[in-house]
């Protein structure tokens, strides 16, 4: 993750940041600020999927990604998430692969779904199979409602970049199917 200091200006879908610079004025950081996001239909809040980066610029092998709210809902308050979120929706399980410096990222809500964090090109990034291609995961859009007083998931969205040609990818699934 890059760490000069910057001030958002825009985000185009959830891929591309610009950024301020003092000393070199507008510039697309080649870093994203997040590995990825999930969105809800919910409300603003996003919970944001970060890589915890060493002083060397590697991966911190003690717990390689942090995850948060981002309370947009409420001028973008960081909150960490309570311990029902970290253990069921939102919370995962990372592990060392048999790759050094490469992490396998499963989420508790669905734990065989496994995704690849690694660095590529100086910045973290995590791999994950999107629309039958190895991608770039950046956002995930999760649709639900509320029935009888219980959230429903209707779909899932994932949205990415195609590791090998950069072109955008987009997957839609519904869970159970």
């Amino acid at each position: 993750m890059c760490r000069r200091a910057r001030a958002v200006i825009g985000v185009l879908p959830g891929f591309a940041l610009v950024a301020f610079s003092a000393t070199t004025g507008l510039t697309a950081d080649p870093c994203p600020p997040h590995l990825f996001v999930i969105e809800r239909s919910k409300n603003a809040n996003i919970v944001a999927y970060d890589a915890n980066i060493g002083p060397a610029g590697e991966l911190k092998p003690s717990e390689p990604v942090v995850a948060y709210w981002l309370l947009n809902a409420k001028k973008g308050q960081r909150e960490e998430l309570n311990a029902l979120e970290r253990k069921h929706a939102y919370g995962f399980d990372v592990a060392p692969s048999d790759t050094p410096g490469t992490y396998v990222l499963a989420f508790k809500a669905r734990r065989d779904h496994r995704l690849i964090v690694r660095m590529r090109n100086g910045c973290a990034v995590v791999i994950a199979p999107i629309g039958g291609h190895d991608g770039i995961l950046r956002r995930i859009f999760v649709q639900s409602k509320t029935d009888s007083l219980q959230q429903k998931v209707e779909y899932v969205e994932l949205f990415g970049e195609d590791v090998a040609t950069g072109g955008h990818l987009y997957e839609k699934f519904v869970p159970g199917e």
